[in-house]
């Protein structure tokens, strides 16, 4: 079986609340104290599900997400359930709920897939579209073993579940024969420990209140017949949990700390028991599986705040650690389309703030707190240093070239991966890029209609890349798109290329809907096209007809458009093009030209 440690991260736009792992001032730094305000109970108390008193009034709130494996791989065909509403993601692991009726200051996602074991995302809201990440544990079977025979099932890294032998099914009633264990660890040190623990480090204590979490370790349990239903333990014949501690928190790890499990049906964490240190493991009895959690409590406040580039436009898809002097880990979150980011924080502690670009380099960092009551802090101002404020716009239609209502696109630069939702047939990406490469793709897909752009080579032009019309139509390979004095065009047939390896000529239509470029050059770069003539290394020239006559450009008045050649493939393979800019027609007025080329090469 598997221990969830460090895994490849794909940087996504989606929406984490800070659930940061930092303890309170009590907090002694040493194996045999453990602060004032935890209180240690043998049983959990009956009385839970209290702390909706909590959440605030109902708001409908939207949220844009993915689900994936512990591959980073999308889930097909997952079950999200947000509020009152139910969706299936697509074939890239995405769902979309729009206006579902959830809390201000709490919504819970659960999500169930086949061959998964059961999670979900539980987070506060913000009134723009919240971007969410939830990674799932695939359920393999551990190991099996058979009812009436106490045994202990182990991981390598020494996480272990002692079990009594006595089972019951769904019903509550008394199951004999053979059981599938599946058992992972999530060890508090893994990068990806956000996404994939259930709900946030948000917990209901034994009296009934709200507190928050720094984890030392969780395991998750789930025990399954042969048919895959589920079973549990007999709640009178305990199971004893083992956590390995990570070295890093042996110095600080309490002798005694209360058990915590995972509530799917409410969304949160609700204490129920102990565990003690036992040398470098925390071992404790609990009464039913789902996932515990070994957790000290502490107090927070709710904290927000908002991230601009350095032209003050908000910085969607960024990544922003918050760290406290008495965690070795930062918890972090990632911006929405506003710029903004908002969670829980330690109450009472000096904290580091740090926004950082692709790449994991920095571009801002500061000192923060004490904060003793709720806080919307200053807005953030990035300046990039060395990487690049990137925005990247465009507008998405189906094969009608009508705008797409409901769709995304998948911008995919440098190993990472942007999801940015589409409503109204158009879309707007900030991101700061590294300075290592300009070159990235992208893909729009139209959910409703099931249809795909196809992925398209960019490169970024900054301080605004425009993509110009993207069409989703599954049955065209290629297209030619442009929009001239407000009307657009879309050509798919017929499309030829022609080139001699240094130079090439692309030209599509017939009639009166006729496309024409050509370029000396082959190279991916930049070209300017002023009055026909083009600075070396290469030219581009371009000729549209749509119901006009080339008379109605006047090439002796200014002409300045950009050539933006973002792949020259092998024979096969795709031609990328963009181009914007403004000619002169013959009545003297200024006209605006856009466009793109996706073309197979001949």
């Amino acid at each position: 079986m598997k221990t969830l440690k460090i895994l490849t991260t794909v940087l996504i736009a989606f929406l984490f609340v800070f659930t940061s792992c930092e303890r309170d001032d009590n907090f002694e730094q040493d194996n045999t104290d453990i602060p004032d305000d935890i209180v240690i109970v043998d049983d959990n108390t009956d009385d839970t599900g209290n702390l909706d008193q909590f959440f605030g009034a109902t708001a409908a709130r939207s949220f844009f997400g993915q689900v994936v494996d512990e591959n980073n791989n999308g889930i097909s065909g997952a079950l999200v359930s947000v509020g009152a509403q139910s969706v299936s993601t697509d074939g890239n692991g995405i769902f979309s709920v729009s206006n579902a009726l959830v809390n201000e200051q709490f919504a819970y996602l659960r999500v169930t897939a086949f061959g998964y074991v059961t999670s979900g995302r539980a987070l506060r809201p913000t009134d723009g579209t919240n971007r969410i990440k939830l990674m799932l544990l695939s359920a393999d079977v551990t190991a099996t073993v058979t009812s009436g025979v106490p045994e202990t099932v182990q991981l390598g890294n020494g996480t272990s579940v002692a079990l009594p032998g006595d089972y019951i099914d769904e019903n509550g009633n008394p199951y004999t024969g053979s059981v599938d264990v599946i058992l992972d660890f999530l060890d508090p040190a893994s990068q990806d420990l956000d996404a994939v623990m259930p709900g946030m480090l948000y917990a209901e204590d034994v009296e009934g209140d709200e507190v928050y979490l720094e984890t030392f370790g969780m395991i998750s349990v789930e025990l399954r017949d042969a048919s895959g239903n589920e079973l549990n333990i007999d709640p009178n014949s305990p199971a004893e949990l083992r956590f390995p501690l990570d070295a890093a928190l042996q110095g600080v790890a309490p002798a005694t700390i209360p058990l915590w499990s995972f509530d799917d049906t409410l969304g949160y964490w609700i204490e129920d028991g102990e565990a003690t240190l036992q040398g470098n493991e925390y071992v404790g009895q609990v009464s039913h599986f789902s996932f515990w959690n070994c957790d000290a409590p502490f107090p927070v406040v709710d904290f927000c705040t908002t991230v601009l580039d350095d032209n003050g436009n908000p910085l969607a898809n960024t990544t922003v650690h918050i760290t406290s002097p008495n965690s070795p880990y930062p918890r972090s979150g990632i911006t929405d389309q506003n710029g903004q980011v908002c969670g829980k924080v330690p109450s009472g502690l000096t904290m580091t703030i740090e926004v950082v670009d692709l790449c994991g380099n920095p571009v801002f960092s500061d000192v923060i707190g004490p904060f003793a009551s709720p806080t919307t802090y200053v807005p953030i101002s990035v300046n990039p240093g060395s990487s690049t404020s990137q925005q990247v716009i465009g507008d998405f239609n189906d094969c009608s070239n009508n705008p797409i209502t409901d769709g995304y696109v998948v911008l995919e630069y440098g190993g990472a991966i942007f999801y940015e939702p589409v409503t109204a047939g158009t879309f707007d990406i900030y991101l700061i890029s590294c300075p290592a490469s300009n070159a990235f793709t992208l893909e729009a897909i139209d959910i409703v209609n099931q249809q795909s752009s196809g992925v398209i080579n960019y490169t970024f032009t900054p301080p605004t890349t425009d993509l110009g019309t993207i069409t989703s139509c599954n049955a065209v390979s290629e297209y030619v798109e442009w929009e001239i004095e407000g009307v657009q065009h879309f050509l798919t047939s017929p499309i030829n290329t022609f080139d001699n390896g240094n130079a090439f000529s692309i030209n599509a239509g017939n009639g009166n809907d006729f496309f024409y470029i050509s370029s000396s050059d082959t190279v991916v770069g930049t070209y300017t096209w002023g009055n026909g003539i083009q600075a070396p290394p290469g030219s581009f020239e371009m000729e549209m007809f749509e119901l006009l006559s080339q008379s109605d450009v006047d090439y002796n008045a200014p002409i300045n458009i950009t050539f933006q050649l973002n792949a020259f493939g092998a024979v096969g393979d795709y031609i990328d093009i963009t181009f914007t800019g403004t000619y002169t027609d013959n009545s003297a007025a200024i006209q605006p030209v856009s466009g793109s080329v996706h073309v197979i090469r001949d």
